[in-house]
């Protein structure tokens, strides 16, 4: 066989191998084509260095829906990173993979990211149509749990099934104590009381929409204001687990835990938190205590460990408040904060 005949044969056969929606032999750059995808989203290619590239379609709750090239081994969360993860909206829990031979599986995504279950993150296929649907059951849970926060619920049924998703208790936890649920039937705010005790906690049904406010030991006999709609922001108040740090939370550069010092003042502390911001109430800087007690801040204010020093700022949003009322916990420094309001 001659050496052009023999360089013909090589060229047909990369021509067979191409399959439909996929090719070897891609050295596509990574960017926006000029060109509509699937629906009329764009299309994004990445560079595969010749592997065999698939064409996935995100549609929905994510922040950047289009068409992605990827290689043929991706997986469900690396598609969702490129598109650049699912909007608050967005359920997690349903996410719909649409095969183009017809049928539709539905996955529970934050089996994979919560508990690791590789069955929740599959491999995608050629044209496979990711959708993620809105957040359907939605229930929030705030206090001592590892993991505060709002989850949509799917299985979860009990109060038990709730703590569990939130991670269990941490130390601090009011035990046995009552644990407030917030409801709302017809629009009529309900408050109702469960003891924080196992069989409780099996029986108990929780319902759509519910905001379930675990007690902590700090604040079990204290009353307050669960009117979510008018909480002043001056009066939040944060009770983070006893530990050998202090809080420094609020209007400060870098807000979060700090070692302590036996040295330190507020006014040391502060300065590690990357010192006051703009919006700072700077006369209203206060040191809560573990034992619960509200100390207005000075420079010489004695901080002890598990102290957290609160610094208000002059305008917070709606939004802000409410993220604060449902416990923000910032899982990644180990803080678990309940916020409540004192009544007055």
């Amino acid at each position: 066989m001659s050496h052009s005949a023999a360089k013909a044969a090589t060229q047909n056969a990369q021509n067979d191998s191409r399959i439909e929606g996929s090719s070897f032999g891609s050295k596509e750059d990574k960017g926006s084509s000029s060109l509509p995808g699937f629906g009329g989203y764009p299309v994004f290619q990445e560079s595969t260095y010749g592997g065999l590239t698939y064409q996935v379609h995100v549609l929905g709750e994510v922040s950047k829906p289009g068409t992605y090239r990827v290689p043929a081994s991706t997986r469900l969360a690396e598609v969702l990173q490129k598109a650049e993860s699912i909007t608050e909206r967005g359920s997690q829990r349903r996410i719909q993979i649409r095969r183009k031979e017809g049928g539709t599986r539905e996955v529970d995504f934050l089996s994979f990211t919560m508990f690791g279950n590789l069955d929740a993150n599959p491999y995608l296929l050629d044209n496979d149509v990711v959708f993620i649907p809105l957040r359907q059951k939605v229930v929030q849970i705030a206090g001592p749990v590892k993991r505060p926060g709002s989850y949509e619920i799917k299985n979860e049924k009990t109060l038990k099934d709730l703590v569990d998703l939130g991670g269990g208790f941490t130390p601090g936890v009011g035990n046995p104590a009552m644990v407030k649920i917030i409801r709302f039937n017809h629009g009529v705010k309900e408050v109702l009381e469960v003891e924080n005790v196992p069989e409780n906690r099996e029986k108990f049904e929780i319902e759509n929409a519910d905001v379930v406010v675990i007690p902590h030991i700090l604040t079990e006999d204290k009353k307050f204001d669960y009117n979510l709609a008018n909480l002043p922001g001056d009066n939040a108040l944060f009770y983070p687990s006893y530990e050998e740090r202090i809080f420094v939370l609020g209007a400060v550069g870098v807000p979060g835990p700090y070692p302590y010092s036996p040295y330190y003042g507020t006014r040391q502390y502060l300065t590690l938190a990357g010192g006051l911001t703009k919006l700072a109430k700077r006369r209203k800087i206060v040191v809560l205590t573990t034992d619960g007690r509200r100390i207005k801040a000075k420079d010489d204010t004695s901080i002890n460990p598990g102290d957290s020093i609160i610094v208000p700022e002059k305008y917070m949003a709606p939004e802000s408040l409410l993220s604060l009322v449902l416990g923000i916990s910032t899982s990644a420094l180990g803080i678990t904060t309940t916020v409540l309001t004192l009544t007055r």
